[in-house]
């Protein structure tokens, strides 16, 4: 089982380099907006700094996932940049992430979360269904391969 800890600065490369794999896994690199690129290569300035959270799942000094909370407002927050190293997948390491986001959302009183994501992504579909997410019905995505949006009201 892997350790859930907090962003750390020598996390920032593995944050970017699961996030982008897991683009051009499911995507293309060409699918990667100008403002993601923010977000992958300065997480602490575009999500930390901005009142966001960082999640990574550890296991003997090695990264194999991590997620990001990102601040809408005073209790909105969205999860995104969710990726899991390919060879720790089917681990159960996005639902120890999902597991450190719901206990932080019940610590500092957020009550609703938000994503967005692709409905060809089957675990992804699955995982935000067995974590009771409702899916949005009119929206603006935020990236062009989106095309679901899911939220989770928590009070």
């Amino acid at each position: 089982m892997a350790q859930i800890e907090s962003w750390k600065p020598q996390y920032t490369k593995y944050f970017e380099a699961l996030n982008r794999g897991w683009i051009v896994r499911f995507f293309d690199e060409n699918t990667i907006e100008p403002f993601e690129v923010e977000i992958l290569t300065n997480p602490k300035k575009e999500i930390l700094d901005k009142g966001g959270h960082l999640f990574f799942a550890t296991e003997d000094e090695k990264v194999l996932g991590c997620v990001a909370l990102l601040k809408h407002g005073e209790s909105e927050y969205e999860i995104s940049k969710l990726a899991v190293d390919p060879a720790a997948q089917g681990k159960g390491v996005a639902n120890q992430l999902f597991d450190a986001i719901f206990n932080y959302a019940k610590n500092n009183n957020i009550n609703k979360l938000i994503l967005e994501s692709n409905t060809k992504l089957k675990a992804a579909m699955g995982l935000y269904n067995k974590y009771g997410f409702i899916e949005v019905k009119d929206f603006t995505p935020h990236y062009t391969r989106v095309n679901i949006k899911f939220e989770k009201s928590l009070n």
